[in-house]
């Protein structure tokens, strides 16, 4: 999947990792000289136990103590330098707490009954609560906790309770909300297309897209009716009420959305993405839905993108850049783009880069050979191999294939 903007990555689930150590878990930390800043320091987290409530309690109310989680103006966590206390050396102060939690699930797994969920449900309360904070660490902290634990349905309806809350907060303080108003999917779906309608910025755009993935999944989502889906309403009316100098910003913006959902419960279905591409085609923004269709990785879309990539005459920054032309090599489109305006740019992208995908350039030549593009097969490798300009003709490049391939 290509790099883009990820609004809300999943998060993996704690494992516990057992090392037989006593140490509680910042003091292990401490031990160590530790800064977390890696998934393999902070298995040194995962490996410590659980030694007393208090302490435990403790900890978890350091971790929350760190100035990255308490900036009210970062959504995620910066590095930070200091010395002495440890909060000020956390440099992935919420992988510390995934490692403490995980400690704790261990410790449950084991039938201890040292510290239960409900304890790091009520220590975890206040931060998760708190307005002035970042919405995003308050989010995240939840879902650390959610999956760690298999919470029950009371716990699991608060917690989209919390993320519901702190959502709201940070973007619609007026609006109030009770545990009876987002109780089920109607409910929720009701308060969804009240905000959207009430939005006009791309902050409100943004903070709708929180809500819809603290929430879990609706039914409307998985479908294949389109009309209802919040993903794709949410869509509609980002490009409906862009200006128009900021259209190419918006489009680029739901790509963004697009990607932040691969992979999670909240994945949309293939028919919402083609909905969704036809919307952007629909204002002239050829790039984000070509984008978006060729990296779905389902053939219909790949149809449909050829479609378009036929229709380009010309081809210019605003119809095509290194990004699609990679996607299209991850995709094996070469051969069925030959016959567009984008085949001269795709195979200079390949010959440029081709140290930086799994591309092969002698496979793509031979499957160019094979699908009769003998010529454009030649000259690539022509190219391939360093062959002198004036030497790579039309009869040099029928001659390469017939003697490298």
């Amino acid at each position: 999947m290509p790099a883009g903007s990820r609004m809300d990555l999943p998060l993996a689930k704690a494992e516990p990792v057992r090392d037989g150590s006593n140490a509680s878990v910042i003091t292990h930390l401490r031990r160590q000289n530790i800064i977390v800043a890696t998934e393999e320091q902070s298995e040194n987290v995962r490996g410590a136990t659980v030694q007393t409530p208090r302490l435990v309690q403790k900890e978890v109310q350091e971790v929350l103590q760190v100035p990255e989680l308490r900036s009210p103006f970062s959504p995620w966590c910066r590095p930070c330098s200091g010395n002495g206390d440890s909060s000020a050396t956390m440099k992935d102060p919420l992988g510390i707490l995934e490692g403490i939690i995980s400690a704790v699930h261990a410790s449950v797994e084991k039938g201890e009954k040292v510290v239960s969920s409900d304890d790091l449900l009520e220590w975890l309360r206040p931060f998760c609560g708190d307005d002035s904070l970042a919405v995003k660490p308050r989010i995240r902290v939840l879902q650390i906790l959610e999956q760690a634990f298999h919470l029950s349905d009371e716990d699991s309806k608060l917690l989209v309770y919390f993320r519901t809350q702190a959502v709201l907060r940070a973007c619609w303080p007026e609006t109030k909300v009770e545990m009876t108003d987002i109780e089920n999917e109607e409910r929720r779906y009701g308060l969804f297309l009240g905000l959207l309608e009430s939005s006009q910025s791309l902050s409100e755009f943004q903070h709708l897209v929180l809500l819809l993935q603290a929430w879990p999944p609706m039914d409307k989502s998985k479908g294949s009716c389109t009309d209802d889906n919040p993903w794709v309403k949410l869509g509609t009316v980002m490009l409906q009420r862009c200006p128009p100098e900021e259209k190419e910003n918006t489009g680029n913006e739901i790509l963004k959305i697009c990607r932040s959902l691969y992979e999670t419960k909240h994945m949309l279905p293939v028919q919402c993405i083609k909905e969704l591409c036809l919307l952007l085609l629909n204002q002239s923004l050829l790039l984000p839905s070509l984008k978006l269709l060729v990296e779905s990785k389902d053939q219909d879309l790949h149809a449909v993108a050829l479609e378009q990539i036929t229709a380009v005459a010309k081809v210019d920054d605003s119809t095509c850049d290194a990004e699609i032309l990679s996607l299209l090599l991850d995709a094996k489109l070469v051969v069925k783009c030959v016959p567009t305006a984008f085949c001269p740019r795709l195979l200079d992208h390949l010959l440029a880069h081709q140290g930086e995908g799994a591309w092969d350039v002698e496979e793509i030549a031979r499957q160019l050979k094979e699908a009769g593009f003998n010529a454009e097969a030649g000259s690539l490798l022509l190219s391939h191999r360093a062959t002198h300009p004036a030497l790579r003709t039309f009869t040099t490049a029928l001659q390469a294939v017939q003697h490298w391939i």
